[in-house]
């Protein structure tokens, strides 16, 4: 049987990949350690500033839609004040859908530091959480934050309202994680 360029190619390609996958970790540069600082945060959006919305085949289709908020947490590192931009796809018949987005902390314990990042939800029948991927910039420069999340119920939202000035949250997430700090020896 005669091979041909294409097929000796995708050959290649796949012996490539075989032999990358199954290359033996000892052999890999030893990697720098990290330090982890878990955290435990309730992301609590206040005021929606702006948005678009439409409804189309039984989708609401949010984009655009800007929210500020307030960040509660058990650490110093992201207490202070969001902002997020987050855009979503819910079918109306059953509340299941995907939200993505934009998000920004302001951590009162360092004025001149920021978080800047994207998170991503999906809810389906059962199953509800997503992740946020952050990285520091300004006095945070250096680090990064990870998070898994999980939607706010609206009993949840209710037992916050102190964090929007009395009034009933438009939504909010429960972000359980870590910021990861090089190690600096």
């Amino acid at each position: 049987m005669k091979r041909t360029p294409a097929r000796w190619s995708l050959t290649l390609v796949v012996v490539a990949v075989l032999a990358v996958v199954n290359s033996p970790l000892a052999v890999s540069p030893a990697a720098a350690k990290t330090i982890r600082t878990p955290f435990d945060n309730y992301n609590v959006n206040c005021v929606i500033h702006s948005q678009t919305m439409w409804v189309e085949d039984g989708i609401l289709h949010i984009r655009n839609r800007v929210m500020s908020g307030v960040v509660e947490s058990d650490g110093p590192y992201h207490q202070g004040a969001g902002r997020m931009v987050a855009n979503a796809n819910i079918d109306l018949a059953t509340m299941h859908g995907n939200y993505w987005g934009t998000l920004e902390i302001h951590p009162t314990a360092y004025p001149e530091g920021h978080w800047a990042g994207s998170f991503s939800m999906q809810v389906t029948e059962g199953k509800a959480g997503g992740n946020a991927r952050l990285q520091g910039y300004g006095s945070l420069d250096g680090l990064a934050s990870k998070a898994d999340l999980l939607p706010l119920m609206p009993d949840q939202l209710a037992d916050r309202a102190n964090l929007c000035d009395g009034n009933q949250p438009i939504s909010g997430a429960h972000a359980v994680g870590f910021v990861m700090e090089p190690d600096s020896e």
